[in-house]
């Protein structure tokens, strides 16, 4: 192998990281609780990530008229988005249970007198003011757990913005998830801006839904028509439930559809769809290239992810939520299974799982990517992200299809044999 070869490579790679950072390298960042968009023109601009250090408030809920009065409070700073999960206040470590408030002030020309806000979801509600108006609220924000409510639905919110100044105050409390805080960026620009970059995510989103619950319906129906093929089946169930993940997490497009959602359900449809999609996802791994031969290594898999799926129907999500970093290493557990499974089947000259070596080192690429982005709370690239994940479905489809005609073909040549044994009987009759 000449030495071009992975130095293109990595140049490649390199340049790929690039185009993903250019929108956060080229955009001002918010320092101690001001950003300063009196330069920038926001209609070439496109939407703005408020990230950056805010002014923090932990355990006080403030409203805008607690900013005017003689007294003000005296603000630590805090960089966003970012969870407040072991965030060190003096000799005080906090945990995910908690409230806060939030505050920026941004500096700006004149123009345009309207604006709109891309609010995503927070651990687990909030209340969002704009210049002493309240723009925007999910749940019920409270210093009392009993009171608290949470919920998850993200809105796109256009208001006039006539002056030179905006402040931002966000209320925000949580008492019902293992993370408290707000992990994802708030973004800033005109309507047109904002909303074709919320509607190229929606769409991006609805396509992968549509297309895997498609993908679902027909090779769950494939195999009631055709008994006996289980790997068509796992695989129907692991389109299946991935859709519905897809709906339930990252932009939750459930609510778009269903505006009163219990958010209860709904986290734990979320973290089941997940688990169900690991575990059928081994089992179709298993079925196709092992041939139903007994591992033990396969049963503790199944085992673990049963005791998971168990718990997280059982506890309330302040406890369940708390299995996903401890899950985490069990998914890097099961692709390193199916890699193993999947090298021995090339070994034995199995061709058709080269299309599933392949999505195996997309699925690890896109997972590493968005655990990544969950655990450190770094933007993620949904468009990118939906594409990949289809992609990898595709290819899982194609083993399938390969093990079809190669079926088909052995039905050809059995045919092909009855005939012509059924000739010769006859000549020699």
């Amino acid at each position: 192998m000449s030495m071009a070869e992975p130095l293109s490579a990595s140049k490649l790679a390199a340049f790929l990281l690039l185009l993903l950072a250019i929108p956060a390298i080229s955009q001002p960042q918010v320092q101690h609780g001001s950003l300063d968009l009196t330069r920038t023109d926001f209609n070439s601009a496109g939407p703005i990530a408020l990230d950056g250090e805010w002014e923090f408030y932990w355990k006080q809920v403030l409203f805008p008229a607690d900013f005017v009065a003689e007294n003000k409070p005296e603000p630590q700073y805090l960089k966003m988005p970012a969870v407040w999960n072991d965030l060190k206040l003096g000799r005080t470590e906090l945990t995910g249970e908690g409230y806060a408030t939030y505050r920026l002030i941004i500096k700006k020309d004149e123009k345009p007198d309207l604006l709109s806000l891309d609010i995503p979801n927070v651990y687990t509600n909030y209340a969002l003011w704009v210049n002493g108006t309240l723009l925007a609220s999910n749940g019920t924000v409270s210093t009392e757990a009993s009171r608290a409510k949470p919920a998850w639905q993200p809105y796109v919110k256009i208001f006039e913005a006539p002056g030179e100044t905006l402040e931002i105050i966000l209320q925000v409390s949580n008492f019902h998830h293992n993370r408290g805080g707000v992990h994802k960026s708030i973004k800033l620009g005109t309507p047109e801006n904002i909303n074709k970059h919320h509607e190229s995510i929606m769409v991006s989103n609805v396509f992968l839904v549509g297309g895997l619950l498609i993908l679902g319906a027909f090779f769950i129906g494939f195999f009631l028509i055709r008994k006996g093929q289980s790997a068509t089946l796992y695989f129907g169930l692991l389109c299946l439930f991935w859709g519905i993940r897809s709906l339930f997490s990252n932009i939750y497009l459930i609510t778009s559809f269903f505006d009163g959602i219990s958010w209860q359900l709904a986290v734990k449809v979320e973290y089941l769809s997940l688990y169900l999609s690991m575990l059928v996802g081994m089992l179709f791994i298993s079925q196709v290239f092992l041939n139903d031969k007994k591992s033990i290594f396969k049963y503790i898999i199944i085992m673990i992810n049963y005791c998971i799926i168990a718990l997280t129907i059982i506890l309330p999500p302040v406890f369940f939520t708390q299995l996903l970093p401890a899950y985490q290493f069990f998914i890097a557990v099961n692709f390193l299974f199916a890699i193993v499974v999947i090298v021995r089947a090339i070994f034995k000259k199995q061709y058709e799982a080269w299309f599933s070596a392949m999505s195996i080192i997309i699925g690890i690429a896109l997972f590493t990517y968005e655990l990544t982005a969950y655990a450190l709370v770094v933007k993620v690239n949904f468009i990118f992200l939906n594409f990949g994940y289809l992609t990898i479905f595709f290819l899982n489809s194609l083993v399938l299809a390969y093990h079809f005609v190669g079926a088909y073909k052995q039905i050809v040549i059995l045919e092909e044999e009855k005939t012509r044994s059924l000739e010769g009987r006859l000549r020699g009759i």
